[in-house]
């Protein structure tokens, strides 16, 4: 399969920072410690609802940086030279940790800045915010750091609540970073109070503390505030000692999942439902069941997915977002997603009578996926007897967790064209034998996506180390082509001390189907050294999409990764669950099948430098509705002669290489991308702006041809 898409790959990949001057040792230590910690934080996206627009919330295709205030501790006792064996002052290596900090903050970082200590001898009010919460101004910050001295005293408790009045009014999760070095003097209130009173409110917010040149009193006075919040406490005695704590805890923010998609509402009825093209789009369901085992007056939507082809399938997923960042109970109830596909007079038109899913797992996904029942020609089935192929969707959220706030919901339609049966050998009548993943060698540190959209893409044999936070998943992604299994070995870090007592590894198709695996699927905290193995039970192959075996996953493209932490509770931290994965790819990759439609698209000669995207702008501007099928006599195509799925040109009405695109996980949201011009809409261009006025139900979404942005498939 050629992959028509141009994407950053792991390891390996930057991320866009600003580079800073180099270090010198001597302030190494405080330099990661700040650099880790803050650059974490605010590189992590935050969960954002449809409904609301906080300061960071993603905009315009933007993903939201998690709002953090940094506070730094400028009292007299930070003029001991003793911050390496040159006699540099604490403050200097302060102020030189703090400016490179700056220099390789991501661009548009909500970053806030509080001191204490820097203007009054004795003074215990003395607390100064420096910078306000949002777009920094680096060259003037840097100035007025420059300028202060360490003069005063430590009023760490009172520093706490300054800085989290900064964040007031920002929703969602949201962080202070406290360095200092020593214990408060001033103790109105006391710090590991405040911490205690911050964390009662519920507002979100994360304490992390770095102990500089700490004594013992110091050390457990800020791991108390840091533990009251569920952050953590990290000490820059050395370079050495903190980048071992670093590297063990994984100091960083909860990340969110950020839904894209065309906004979208669904109709309340069949009839009067939204008609949508393949895509990906973004709804918001309103409520859960209020009473318990009662889906009836949980949200109920519909849309309509226009017509299929006899030999087409479609397949829709739905993905119900609850709010991540709260902690779920044990016993809490549970919340799920139904997904039907139904024909005009409301009888099912799916694979099965209905697929649902629920979670009180914690972070793992809450996906229903359903493909549509065999097409093979008019009034042939059950479902498609009136001949037309007309679809629609019906969704609707149950459960009673965070019954009464509305969720998100993302939606991922896609057609798959029709193929040569002829062509298709049989499918598979058992497993294939189970398969040990032997790969070794250090481990890259990657981080995982925090959704479908951004998932991290690995290469084939990778060794990955990374963590995941309670509540959070983790997502990547990996090429698998016709002819080829998936096999992901996962093993436990040092997770004795994490939050989550244990983490899931699921496998998604490339249409986001869930993914029956062989094997152990779980990890837990304790003891370390525990290793999982799973396998796809058979290679990828069309031959199995209506078999026994491998019918969860047989379409090429890019496969999904998810490892998810389970729920935490009150009497548990937030620490995250450092964990290995080794994903190793088997098989020669294969040709696709063969479409079955005569002239939907000319045989490109295999040893053609010609890509399938390349098209000059007059072919394009033909690929519309009613233009002239590159079958045609005209056109010099052959329209008897089936065309092979990876070596198309796309013209007129062929499917196949914009499918194919869409299932290698591109970052265009329009993700299943197909040209079916000739009898349905096609999609709007995808973002992840959160619900502007939607058109009114049974309208009609217009967008470029190809169903995913207006400049096509990459």
């Amino acid at each position: 399969m050629m992959d028509t898409t141009s994407r950053p790959r792991h390891p390996g990949t930057t991320h866009g920072r600003r580079r800073g001057p180099a270090l010198p040792g001597r302030t190494l230590a405080l330099v990661t410690a700040l650099a880790l910690l803050l650059g974490g934080l605010l590189a992590a996206p935050v969960q954002a609802a449809p409904s609301a627009s906080p300061s960071g919330a993603a905009q315009d295709g933007q993903r939201a940086l998690q709002p953090v205030v940094v506070v730094m501790d400028y009292s007299s006792s930070m003029l001991e030279k003793d911050a390496d064996e040159s006699g540099t002052t604490r403050l200097a290596a302060a102020q030189e940790a703090t400016s490179t900090l700056l220099d390789n903050a991501p661009d548009g970082a909500d970053l806030g800045m509080v001191v204490y200590g820097a203007n009054t001898v004795g003074d215990c009010k003395d607390i100064t915010t420096l910078q306000k919460v949002g777009p920094t101004d680096v060259g003037g910050l840097k100035k007025r750091i420059a300028g202060l001295d360490a003069v005063g005293e430590t009023p760490i408790g009172a520093a706490l609540l300054h800085a989290a009045q900064e964040l007031e009014g920002i929703d969602g999760e949201k962080s202070i970073i406290l360095v200092s070095d020593g214990e408060e003097n001033c103790s109105e209130p006391p710090a590991c109070e405040a911490a205690q009173d911050l964390a009662g409110e519920g507002i979100g917010l994360t304490v992390h503390t770095i102990g500089f040149k700490v004594n013992d009193a110091a050390r457990e006075e800020l791991t108390c505030v840091a533990e009251a919040t569920g952050g953590t406490y990290v000490q820059a005695d050395n370079a050495t000692e903190l980048e071992s704590e670093l590297q063990t805890k994984t100091v960083r923010a909860f990340q969110g999942y950020v839904a894209s998609g065309t906004p979208v509402t669904g109709g309340e009825t069949l009839h009067s439902s939204p008609q949508l093209a393949p895509g990906q789009y973004l709804d918001e369901y309103g409520r859960g069941e209020t009473r318990a085992h009662s889906s009836a007056d949980g949200t109920l939507r519909f849309y309509n997915l226009g017509t299929i082809e006899p030999g087409e399938r479609a397949h829709l997923s739905a993905l119900l977002l609850p709010d991540q960042s709260q902690p779920t109970a044990t016993g809490d109830p549970f919340a799920g997603v139904e997904v039907q596909l139904v024909n005009g007079q409301g009888e099912t038109c799916s694979s099965s009578d209905r697929e649902y899913s629920h979670s009180s797992d914690g972070g793992k996904p809450i996906v229903g996926y359903v493909r549509s029942q065999e097409y093979t020609e008019p009034g042939s089935h059950g479902c498609f007897q009136d001949g037309t192929g007309q679809l629609f969707a019906k969704v609707q959220r149950f459960g009673e967790h965070q019954a009464e706030e509305p969720m998100p919901v993302e939606l991922k339609f896609v057609v798959e064209p029709a193929v040569d049966e002829s062509t298709l050998g049989p499918h598979a009548d058992e497993d294939e034998a189970p398969r040990s993943v032997t790969l070794s060698g250090a481990a890259a540190a990657v981080a995982g996506g925090g959704s479908f959209n951004e998932a991290a893409e690995v290469e084939n044999r990778t060794v990955l180390s990374d963590s995941v936070m309670p509540n959070e998943a983790r997502y990547y992604r990996v090429h698998v082509g016709y002819g080829q299994r998936l096999n992901v070995r996962a093993a436990n870090g040092a997770s004795e001390g994490a939050g989550p007592d244990s983490v899931d590894v699921s496998v998604f198709s490339s249409v986001r189907g869930p993914v029956t695996m062989k094997g152990d699927r779980r990890l837990h905290r304790r003891p370390a050294g525990q290793t999982a193995t799973l396998n796809m039970p058979v290679s990828v192959s069309m031959d199995n999409h209506d078999g026994a075996y491998g019918q969860d996953a047989y379409l090429s493209g890019d496969y999904y990764v998810v490892v998810s932490a389970d729920k935490y509770s009150d009497d548990r931290n937030r620490e995250p669950f450092p964990y290995e994965l080794a994903l190793e790819v088997t098989g020669q990759e294969q040709d696709g099948p063969l479409i079955a439609e005569p002239g939907v698209g000319r045989v490109v000669d295999p040893d053609s430098e010609q890509d399938a995207g390349e098209q000059d702008d007059a072919e394009a501007g033909e690929a519309t509705a009613g233009a002239t099928p590159a079958g045609d006599p005209d056109e010099g195509g052959d329209g008897a002669e089936a065309t092979a799925a990876g070596l198309t040109e796309p013209a007129g009405d062929n499917p196949w290489p914009w499918f194919l695109a869409g299932l290698g996980g591109s970052a265009l949201i329009g993700a299943a991308a197909l040209v079916l011009t000739r009898r349905r809409p096609v999609a709007a261009p995808a973002t992840t702006q959160q619900h502007p006025a939607s058109p009114a139900p049974g309208s009609q979404y217009p967008t470029d041809r190809y169903g995913t942005d207006q400049e096509g498939p990459r």
